[in-house]
């Protein structure tokens, strides 16, 4: 009965030699598909770029004056349109005028993305029981995980940079229809 007692664990060794097989094998598979998955999204990354530079290098009341508009369509409210017009001229006034254009052109592309994706995806589920049952069980998992979860391996294929923030800022698990 003493093994009621103790729960069983693996040893130092057989523990070690799984994590540095983990290792190689995700190293072995960067260098085999890297350049890959990169080459996959190099237009994304040059479509956030030029969205990042455009916002940048646009005049600041264009700029405000754009987001208002986008406030009134969005809210149909004039203390809405105010609010986004003092918190964006505060922003500027703190000197993070570029972090916020660059912040704000990944969240644009990552919102882009998700509705470019997710649209088509909800039709096809929509219709075929089979797409549905497939993609369901997918989604519920990435729903119990915090996105910063998925920056790990992210981070590991396409190292540190726009796209793996804009691919971890995409909000996936609301897909679900």
């Amino acid at each position: 009965m003493e093994w009621l007692d103790e729960f069983p664990t693996m040893e130092r060794q057989g523990l070690r030699d799984l994590k540095k097989a983990i290792d190689l094998g995700f190293r072995d598979f960067s260098r085999a598909y890297g350049d890959g998955i990169e080459g996959f999204f190099e237009p994304l990354l040059y479509f956030l770029v030029w969205l990042d530079k455009l916002l940048v290098n646009t005049p600041w009341p264009v700029i405000i004056v754009g987001l208002a508009a986008l406030a009134w369509i969005g809210s149909r409210s004039w203390y809405v349109v105010a609010g986004t017009i003092a918190c964006f001229l505060v922003i500027g006034y703190f000197g993070m005028w570029e972090d916020t254009m660059a912040t704000l052109a990944i969240i644009s592309v990552a919102t882009l993305l998700c509705i470019a994706i997710g649209i088509p995806l909800g039709i096809l589920m929509s219709r075929s029981e089979r797409v549905q049952s497939a993609i369901t069980p997918v989604l519920d998992v990435m729903q119990t995980i915090p996105s910063f979860v998925y920056l790990i391996p992210i981070i590991m294929l396409l190292g540190i940079g726009k796209v793996p923030g804009l691919l971890v800022s995409m909000p996936c698990p609301p897909l679900y229809v």
